[in-house]
């Protein structure tokens, strides 16, 4: 029995306020797993920072008010749609969004939701309408902080790590007007549709759904599977033909039909696999005809057309195939050759497609449910991920040749079938290259549990220098995209091995920004715009460390560093006994130190800092000047503070 349309607390026995959309909504077959994205909101004054991880460093990014909105390009839509007893929706769906309404299409999954979304999409660029469409990503729990995530990304050009501040979003989009949204496979509750349409008040969107959920029921669309009638006219579309009743019954349409359940993509196979058949071609040999011969029922399962056409496949495109019933991800075809290992593998898709074993998903092709069930029902052996995982690290280190990144749930799973298949020194190779495109395509959570992988392979393979770096990488990464304010400001400065030259300027400029602050903001009314000022004049990049061993006393200094930094300082007196404590650690750390160098540097800064530490007490604030102004001016200080301290150690204690 169909359940499209039931509410989420209808049918599991309790509430659904967010509904999740598991791996194989998009991706038939695929392994379900669900990843947790983006915590926290970090806060500078009255407005929050976020993160981003772009040309292998982490950088912070200010307020989404200070950034400016892109103008969308025109709405993405496929060249071809065929569509068959649906014209009637596609046209009212049309004029709904035309009226600024927003629509969802809503039903079974296969029913082709998603072709009468593309049918929508061709017709509204036809218009000239600009806009984004949102396809879900593998393994992701799909929320509606995600979907603000996801949105951030496509209207301001960052792909954030943490999560986005609604207010601000909010207010950060209140110029943007006549752009469409729409949202594959959307399944959020009924208040965060509201929610979401508040935020984007100058939007339309386009749902497409299990069930209904949107606020307004008359542009709520159920989609149903095919008639009979559309059935037939798809068939005779893809065969060519007029096919009479008895064509029909010899095709065991009525049989087939029932098993395809009218959903479009399976009676595109079923098509499919009549002209693939013996007695087809021969007879087309002969010229058109709808008397075709008898077919056996027991041929006519899905399943068994699919695994019928599977084995037809010429090599490249088995091989594909069974790549992607393996990783269970989309795969755009620059992508095939680096997972399969074979060159020639490239342009598999259009056979792929034609025997209708694949989807096309955005840039990329997903295999089908029933090619899913037909590569395991023939015994085929998986993909190696070894050799995914080589074909991978090799594409990453020629980018500059590839567009674009694979899916990070790719990746995820490479690395899963490295561990299981015990490989461990592939693993943690592996893992180093994966986790910077991870967070470069704004997946935290996949470049966390990458980092676990590395860390247990590290473990099991007697790999000490890589288990030492993965546990400390682990460790702050997840402090960076997970913790407070100090715990972010802490492990920024932890994971930076080296701060440039380009940060180094950026210090210079803070000067001049906090002189002027100092003198021109004393009230309360300027402590939105001195917290804004600070945060973008102390804007850092910094790299992911790869070193794994350290000097005798680098440790201890490292460890100096991340305590002032975590530390909270609100007066220039407070930042003194900060400095001091710093001073204090340095020659605690030289005290350990047995390199000349370095101990003549773990020296040098704990006089540097003493030093800073008496100027800083002797310092008076103007008396005009408002104590949280005061705090921030004094808080990037310390930051600046700490990278000044990270320059110095660099050249003797290698930073991780």
């Amino acid at each position: 029995m169909s359940t499209a349309g039931t509410p989420p607390e209808d049918r599991a026995g309790r509430p659904g306020a967010v509904g999740a959309v598991g791996a194989d909504a998009s991706v038939p077959g695929a392994r379900k797993a669900v990843v947790e994205v983006n915590h926290g909101i970090v806060n500078q004054g009255d407005n929050t920072v976020n993160l981003v991880f772009q040309e292998g460093g982490y950088a912070q990014v200010p307020s989404l008010t200070t950034l400016p909105a892109y103008r969308p390009e025109l709405l993405p839509a496929p060249a071809d749609v065929r569509l068959f007893g649906r014209r009637a929706l596609v046209e009212t769906v049309v004029s709904q969004l035309t009226e600024g309404r927003s629509v969802q299409l809503y039903g079974d999954e296969g029913v082709g939701r998603s072709a009468i979304a593309d049918a929508v999409h061709q017709r509204l660029r036809a218009r000239g309408t600009r806009g984004h469409v949102l396809r879900p990503r593998t393994g992701e729990n799909a929320t509606l902080a995600t979907l603000y995530e996801r949105l951030a990304a496509v209207f301001f050009g960052h792909r954030f790590l943490r999560e986005v501040d609604e207010a601000e979003l909010r207010q950060a989009v209140a110029t943007v007007r006549d752009a469409h949204i729409t949202v594959i496979d959307c399944a959020l509750a009924e208040a965060d549709l509201r929610r979401l349409a508040q935020t984007f008040s100058g939007c339309t969107f386009l749902f497409t759904s299990p069930y209904r959920t949107l606020p307004d029921p008359a542009a709520a669309h159920h989609v149903q599977p095919l008639s009979e009638a559309a059935a037939i006219e798809l068939l005779n579309a893809e065969l060519g033909l007029e096919l009479g009743p008895e064509g029909l019954r010899n095709l065991q349409f009525d049989l087939a039909y029932g098993m395809s359940e009218g959903r479009p993509q399976r009676l595109l196979l079923y098509a499919r696999f009549i002209k693939a058949s013996d007695d087809w071609r021969d007879r087309v040999d002969r010229g058109p005809h709808d008397r075709p011969p008898a077919f056996d029922p027991a041929e006519l399962s899905p399943r068994h057309q699919a695994a019928a056409l599977a084995v037809a496949l010429s090599e490249p495109a088995r091989r594909v195939l069974v790549a992607l019933a393996t990783f269970g991800t989309p795969l755009a075809p620059v992508w095939f050759a680096p997972v399969t290992g074979h060159p020639g593998d490239a342009g598999s898709e259009r056979e792929l497609l034609d025997r209708r074993l694949v989807v096309a998903v955005g840039d990329g092709y997903a295999i089908t449910r029933d090619a899913a069930v037909a590569v395991r029902d023939l015994g085929w052996d998986p993909a190696p991920p070894a050799i995914a995982a080589e074909g991978l690290q090799a594409a990453f280190a020629r980018r500059e040749t590839l567009p674009g990144r694979p899916d990070p749930h790719l990746l995820l799973i490479v690395a899963r079938g490295l561990n299981a298949g015990r490989q461990w020194a592939l693993t943690s190779r592996f893992v180093r290259v994966a986790v910077p495109a991870a967070l470069t395509a704004g997946s935290p959570s996949v470049a966390l549990e990458l980092y676990g992988l590395g860390r247990f392979a590290a473990l099991h393979g007697g790999l000490g220098k890589d288990h030492a770096y993965y546990v400390r990488a682990e460790e702050q990464t997840r402090n960076l995209l997970q913790g407070d304010k100090a715990a972010v400001a802490a492990a920024l400065v932890v994971l930076s091995p080296t701060v440039t030259t380009t940060v180094t300027a950026t210090g210079g400029k803070v000067t001049g920004a906090f002189g002027k602050l100092a003198a021109t903001l004393t009230t309360k009314a300027g402590i939105t715009a001195a917290a804004v000022t600070v945060v973008a004049a102390t804007t850092v990049t910094v790299v992911v460390a790869t070193s794994d061993s350290k000097p005798a006393g680098c440790s201890e200094a490292v460890a100096a560093n991340i305590t002032l930094t975590a530390r909270d300082v609100r007066t220039p007196q407070d930042l003194a006994a900060a400095y001091r404590q710093l001073a204090d650690g340095m020659s605690s750390a030289a005290g350990k130190a047995d390199d000349a160098a370095v101990l003549s540097v773990l020296r040098q800064q704990a006089v540097t800092f003493n030093g800073k530490a008496d100027t800083k007490a002797a310092e008076t604030p103007p008396g005009n000047m408002h104590p949280d102004v005061t705090a921030a001016l004094q808080n990037a200080e310390k930051l600046r503070g700490g990278i000044e301290n990270l320059q110095a150690l660099s050249p003797v204690c290698p930073l991780d």
